[in-house]
């Protein structure tokens, strides 16, 4: 750590994480919105039927649905391949729980206070990702998973599975979507915005300075920067 100035840039994210946090923007997201718009379709056709009425929409919604299954997907099973030490470190660190972790979540990292009631209190200090994160990539990795698989049995197995399976399938993949999807944007996204520095550090160059992480990551920046390579 002595090695580093606090205006020092330091390598955050490597390309192949940023890489794969795009294609979770560009499949995920793409998919989810509409996925969550054609199964409100019955609920908002009396207040929009000019959209959602129209064959062709809805068409071109499912076909929005699909290409971001294919970009989610491809991202997944890439990064899983290609970069599987970085997976496995992940999920050792998601995994991984104290004591420490508790007591973030019973604070909620500070959030609420902070942005509430512009409030700063005690929080448990923090390695490269926060328990928050911890909570939220477990429920990214099982939840990725599940709409992955059962995303495509619908696509591609339909004919070929009982309808029973079918049946299972398509809910699990409706629920699970559509919680994911809420996570993500309520809680994720919001959450990612309002620690701006770190948010656009990910989805450019990867880089940030020392001091810019010191406050929600301070035992990152002072035992792992060293291990931190371009």
């Amino acid at each position: 750590m002595s090695q580093f100035n606090n205006n020092d840039y330091v390598l955050r994210h490597t390309l192949a994480v940023r890489l794969f946090h795009w294609s979770l923007v560009l499949g995920f997201l793409p998919a989810g919105f509409t996925g969550a718009l054609l199964f409100l379709r019955p609920f908002l056709a009396p207040y929009l039927p000019g959209i959602f009425t129209n064959a062709a929409i809805m068409h071109l919604m499912m076909q929005i649905h699909i290409i971001g299954a294919w970009i989610l997907t491809l991202g997944c099973v890439l990064f899983f391949i290609f970069q599987y030490k970085k997976v496995g470190a992940f999920l050792h660190e998601i995994f991984d729980w104290t004591k420490r972790d508790i007591d973030w979540m019973k604070v909620f990292g500070g959030y609420p206070q902070k942005i509430l009631f512009n409030k700063e209190v005690p929080v448990p200090p923090m390695g490269k990702i926060n328990s928050g994160q911890k909570m939220m990539g477990v429920m990214v990795f099982f939840g990725g998973i599940i709409i992955i698989l059962t995303g495509w049995v619908l696509y591609l197995a339909l004919p070929l599975v009982p309808k029973e399976i079918a049946w299972y399938a398509d809910k699990i993949h409706l629920i699970v979507g559509l919680g994911l999807l809420a996570c993500v944007c309520g809680g994720h996204i919001p959450l990612g915005m309002y620690n701006w520095k770190e948010f656009i550090c990910m989805f450019t160059n990867g880089r940030i300075r020392v001091n810019d992480s010191t406050h929600h990551h301070p035992l990152w920046v002072e035992h792992d920067l060293e291990k931190v390579k371009d």
